[in-house]
């Protein structure tokens, strides 16, 4: 594109450059939260939130 127009500082390679930063930035967002959620996920189906609690045995 920047061939096509001649310099990188084109209104127009600006815009697309500008978009591209704007959908890179979301993508890192939503990966970002993926990855917290799965951590939160695993966390909670290894059974590290009830670390501290007694097997049903030995209760009573």
């Amino acid at each position: 594109m920047a061939d096509d127009l001649g310099n990188l500082t084109d209104p127009e390679i600006v815009a697309v450059s500008e978009e591209a930063d704007r959908l890179i930035v979301q993508l890192q967002r939503l990966r970002r939260i993926e990855a917290e959620e799965k951590k939160k996920n695993a966390g909670l189906s290894s059974g590290t939130v009830l670390a501290g609690s007694q097997p049903a045995e030995e209760v009573g």
